[in-house]
């Protein structure tokens, strides 16, 4: 009997066409008792069709959070999840060093100038922007993606790397060549540039809230490429327009999809994306065809045969 994979959301050619010569790709949940693997990158995968997919033998996350699916109700009926951890990594990095070139050049603020036919105002204070060369670079979370940041922002920068992680040990830290900060609020009042990297958990749900921003060195640029909720969009409006910060650049915001009119988007010192930081053809070919590998792993297909 040919397995029957779910899979809705879209993952690249190469991998999609790996799956249609083994299995039968089903892009609904109506029936979850006959699926034998589940593939998410966007959609939900909840409770309700993880108890009734009693075939199932591999629930497959396309990327490395695993909010979209009920972990808890898989573990409960032995189904096996995994995600394609490190596939997205260089692409999210290189993201997030975007981002904070894009703020330090005020990109948004010059190219709206330059479309509403403002030439008058290139040569003026408001366009000066900052290098980031010699620059204090702070990291939240030290983990992989972290990691890329900080070795880009080193070999082109020659920044000088601060991290605030309770996860990590004052010798990795040092082995790894950063300083180590023993809190949020000490490390924005330190660095030029704050990068987060950090899942959300009850922990880091709006680490950096108003009290937080209220320590900020004045010029610091606030990058966000991990998880919306880490950041209280409120308190970041607040002190984007009061000079509080200087600049934010996020690619995940408190809600997937933010409303068109969401405060933060009018902002000149304000870039937002829409969760597009493993959003390369290098990643998607990296994350798609790992996450086919464990699938045909879970059924036990050999693509020989």
């Amino acid at each position: 009997m040919i397995p029957n994979v779910y899979l809705h959301d879209h993952i690249c050619d190469s991998a999609v066409a790996r799956l249609r010569r083994h299995v039968n790709l089903v892009d609904n949940f109506d029936h979850p008792e006959e699926l034998d693997a589940i593939i998410v990158r966007q959609q939900y995968c909840p409770r309700e069709v993880i108890s009734r997919a009693k075939r199932c033998r591999l629930i497959q996350m396309h990327g490395v959070g695993l909010d979209r699916i009920d972990v808890e109700a898989a573990k409960e009926y032995g189904i096996s999840v995994k995600r394609t951890k490190g596939g997205n990594a260089q692409s999210v990095a290189e993201l997030a060093i975007g981002f904070m070139l894009a703020m330090a050049r005020k990109m948004k603020f010059l190219d709206r100038g330059l479309q509403a036919g403002k030439f008058q105002m290139f040569g003026l204070p408001d366009t000066v922007g900052l290098e980031l060369s010699g620059k204090k670079l702070g990291l939240v979370g030290g983990g992989q993606i972290a990691q890329l940041v900080a070795g880009i922002a080193r070999a082109a920068f020659h920044c000088e790397i601060f991290v605030y992680d309770p996860f990590l040990s004052a010798e990795a830290c040092k082995n790894l060549g950063f300083h180590k900060i023993e809190t949020v609020a000490e490390l924005v009042a330190s660095v030029d540039f704050v990068s987060i990297h950090v899942p959300l958990t009850d922990s880091t749900k709006h680490m950096f809230n108003a009290a937080v921003f209220a320590k900020a060195n004045r010029d610091l640029i606030l990058v966000n490429t991990s998880r919306g909720g880490v950041v209280d969009e409120e308190a970041l409006y607040q002190a984007l327009t009061t000079g509080q910060i200087l600049a934010a650049g996020m690619d995940v915001f408190e809600q997937q999809q933010p409303r068109p009119d969401h405060p933060l988007l009018f902002l000149d010192n304000f870039i937002g994306t829409l969760h597009v930081g493993g959003s390369t053809r290098e990643a998607l070919e990296r994350n798609g065809n790992a996450v086919v590998d464990n699938v045909f792993a879970a059924l036990h297909i050999k693509e020989d045969e």
